[in-house]
């Protein structure tokens, strides 16, 4: 049986939101806000959907008729730019150096992500994220479903099934509130907070 251990990715194993860091690398310095403004009519905003909105926005100007290599390569440029939370890192490394394969399940882009792991050399045996649409060999500017909250677990399920693998999670790393479906699959689960890694022992 695999022996797995699960990390978030996104201020847990880095302290920054990597994905800001990504719409920099496709639509330049200019400020992001600038590429919001039309979202001021969009009535998703008054019903508690800013968010939403925002990814969707940001999503649709900066990916649209981009290589979807061009994502990976984003993530190798951004790699430097990111702070690691040391703790949790070694703990990464740890638990590879024991035989435990290391996943990362993370609401970025899954190319993106992987692109930023390969770059700093982390032994991480699979990336899961979410996936960029495309047409004709170009990316559309549309997004899968967002890999958060249950889509980890299903996503994370799916894989395992699809490839009849036989898994122990041993441990999980994420944050909360949103990563409890995912910290969850694990014997052991972690939180971490303020770049502090803590045991989580239940609903927070």
């Amino acid at each position: 049986m695999k022996k797995v251990a699960l990390f978030d990715f996104d201020e847990t194993l880095v302290r920054e939101n990597s994905l800001s860091y990504l719409f920099k690398f496709l639509l330049g310095n200019k400020p992001l806000f600038l590429f919001l403004l039309p979202i001021l009519l969009d009535y998703r905003l008054y019903i508690g959907q800013v968010k939403a909105v925002i990814k969707q926005r940001l999503y649709k100007r900066a990916l649209n008729g981009q290589n979807p290599q061009y994502i990976y390569q984003a993530g190798r440029d951004t790699a430097s730019k990111l702070s690691k939370i040391d703790q949790v890192v070694e703990r990464m490394i740890c638990l590879d150096r024991q035989g435990v394969e290391v996943w990362i399940i993370t609401a970025s882009p899954q190319s993106f992500i992987q692109g930023i792991v390969d770059e700093l050399q982390w032994p991480v045996k699979r990336v899961i994220g979410t996936l960029l649409e495309s047409h004709n060999g170009k990316l559309n500017g549309l997004i899968g479903e967002e890999c958060q909250l249950q889509e980890k677990v299903r996503r994370f399920n799916t894989v395992v099934a699809k490839e009849a693998l036989r898994c122990n999670i041993l441990e999980s790393y994420g944050n909360l509130p949103v990563d409890i479906p995912m910290l969850n699959l694990a014997h052991t689960k972690f939180y971490v907070e303020n770049a502090r890694l803590s045991l989580f022992q239940g609903d927070k």
